[in-house]
């Protein structure tokens, strides 16, 4: 099975947005939650999107957020944050 990594801001809990097997068809676990002001999370979110962006992938079970959040790695940086921050 091909592992990939979803990145993407939610407001709501992430039980909410992916609490059920319709809303989320794969199993997951969560990385890192940072609170943080929507501003900052916003530009986190788009800065490692673009250094990710020739990692981008679209599993073939489509869920919200899977044309846009899905990733087959991760940088190296996005890593160290993810590890520096939790």
């Amino acid at each position: 099975m091909k592992s990939s990594s979803s990145c993407g801001i939610t407001v709501n809990h992430i039980l909410t947005r992916y609490g059920s097997v319709k809303a989320m068809p794969y199993s997951w676990e969560i990385l890192l939650e940072l609170p943080a002001s929507a501003e900052e999370t916003y530009d986190m979110e788009v800065k490692y999107k673009r250094e990710m962006e020739q990692f981008q992938y679209t599993p073939s079970i489509p869920f919200n957020g899977s044309k846009t959040e899905c990733y087959l790695n991760l940088t190296e940086e996005f890593k160290n944050f993810i590890n520096d921050a939790s």
